[in-house]
């Protein structure tokens, strides 16, 4: 009874599957089949339709251009809440609990200060250096100045320096930063080595790349060329030398004094990068235990399917018997990484993996690639199931690492909805993966003794 209600899927498709079977068989029978299989079909109609499930409401979360204090209040909660998961699904977890809620509340006091932490980041040859000694030298004490070229660290702002146009990989690096929830203000520098007219094209074009990217840009020159001066004097003489300009960072420190002056919205905006990147640590690791959890389940579920194309007589019931099985798959995995799937969910699911794996022609590629290790087994080579009962394992087993990896990057990006078509790539990836080392060799090996009737078929 505990079996039905918990996979309905797996009952109802393996009963259908058994049907077709028994039409195999039944068809054979001095007695009119038809009834029996009118009855079964009847039967597992009714209890079918009994089945009836609600589909889940997936919330909305809005993206928002300015960070809020409520904004940061939830992602807070959040934090707290998995926390609580983490505790509830691995009691083991206790200690790395205490910590987790010890940053927590860390977070939760930073919103309260003043002092801002500022990143210099670039290219070589931009003038970071030389910019960096000239912000410590005059800039305001509430802030501190680093320069780093990769890690970022807890920067609140990031001061981006260019010496020209920006380059691909500058965008690139630009769009890093701004994805993962950096403040970040584009600093022109050696400004001084345009003319007038240059230099107003060369601004206007790195704004226009800037301004759906909602980031500013300031022009400086922090290190200027040194300039020739002419000085007369009294008797007439003409003396040339050359002057070392101050450095001119006018608009860069009005914006820094802006920022030290009103600190909050940057502090904010640290403060929801740092609690999302603690929720992120806390999920892996709850994804970790669910992993622990959920491998079982896929394996237990991948002999199964082994067992039911072995002993099956016709294709179309160890279609059916897979579809199945994936079915029950997606709900079981579903269920250990929370997300909770009504049967008509879990059915379109199980469809969208099965034509993924033909369209990608998996099946074909796996059966080629299982049929060459299994000649190595003469005699169980011989057994016309073993190829198709392995096959089906391994493709289920591709099916279950796939949702797998499907729920944990769920876990890990906030989505409105569930969209199981970009599963194909993953499957791709992990049958090339296996297909390159041992990992199909050792998969035949684990698989024959879960073949009941291998030997039998073979002799």
């Amino acid at each position: 009874m505990d079996i039905a209600i918990k996979r309905p899927i797996l009952i109802g498709g393996l009963g259908l599957s058994a049907s077709l079977w028994l039409l195999d068989v039944v068809h054979h029978m001095p007695i009119n089949g038809s009834l029996i299989l009118g009855a079964i079909a009847i039967g597992s109609g009714l209890w079918w339709l009994q089945q009836q499930s609600q589909r889940i409401a997936i919330p909305t979360i809005p993206q928002q251009a300015t960070v809020k204090r409520d904004t940061i209040d939830k992602a807070l909660e959040h934090a707290e809440n998995l926390i609580d998961l983490l505790l509830t699904e691995d009691s083991a977890a206790a200690a790395q609990a205490d910590i987790y809620r010890t940053e927590r509340d860390l977070l939760l006091d930073s919103l309260e200060r003043t002092n801002l932490t500022i990143t210099i980041t670039g290219n070589k040859t931009t003038g970071k250096t030389t910019l960096l000694n000239c912000l410590k030298a005059t800039a305001s004490p509430l802030l501190s100045f680093t320069e780093q070229l990769d890690d970022i660290g807890d920067a609140d702002l990031v001061l981006f320096v260019i010496a020209g146009d920006m380059t691909a990989s500058e965008l690139n690096r630009l769009e890093t930063l701004i994805s993962n929830g950096y403040q970040v203000l584009v600093v022109l520098n050696k400004q001084d080595q345009y003319n007038p007219m240059d230099k107003a094209v060369v601004l206007d074009k790195i704004q226009s790349r800037l301004v759906e990217r909602n980031v500013e840009v300031v022009a400086i020159a922090a290190n200027p060329n040194p300039i020739k001066v002419r000085r007369h004097s009294e008797n007439g003489e003409v003396t040339e030398f050359l002057k070392q300009p101050d450095a001119d960072l006018v608009t860069l420190t009005q914006k820094l004094d802006n920022f030290a002056a009103a600190p909050t919205s940057l502090v904010m905006a640290t403060t929801l990068r740092q609690t999302k990147a603690l929720q992120q640590r806390i999920t892996e690791e709850l994804n970790g235990y669910r992993r622990q959890k959920a491998m079982p389940i896929i394996e237990q579920m991948q002999w199964m399917a082994a067992g039911t194309a072995f002993v099956s007589p016709i294709a179309t019931v160890d279609l059916l018997a897979t579809a199945a099985i994936n079915g029950q798959l997606v709900l079981d995995l579903g269920s250990i990484y929370g997300q909770k799937f009504s049967m008509d969910q879990a059915k379109t699911a199980a469809g969208t993996i099965a034509e993924l794996t033909v369209k990608l022609g998996l099946v074909e590629l796996s059966s080629q690639a299982l049929g060459t290790i299994l000649k190595g087994h003469v005699t169980t080579y011989l057994a016309g199931g073993a190829l198709q009962g392995i096959s089906a394992a391994y493709l289920t087993r591709l099916a279950g690492l796939t949702l797998i990896d499907y729920f944990e990057e769920q876990s890990l990006v906030e989505s409105t909805e569930l969209n199981f078509e970009g599963l194909g790539n993953r499957l791709q990836s992990l049958f090339q993966e296996a297909r390159q080392g041992l990992a199909l060799k050792d998969f035949v090996t684990q698989a024959l003794p879960h073949l009941p009737t291998v030997n039998t078929a073979a002799s």
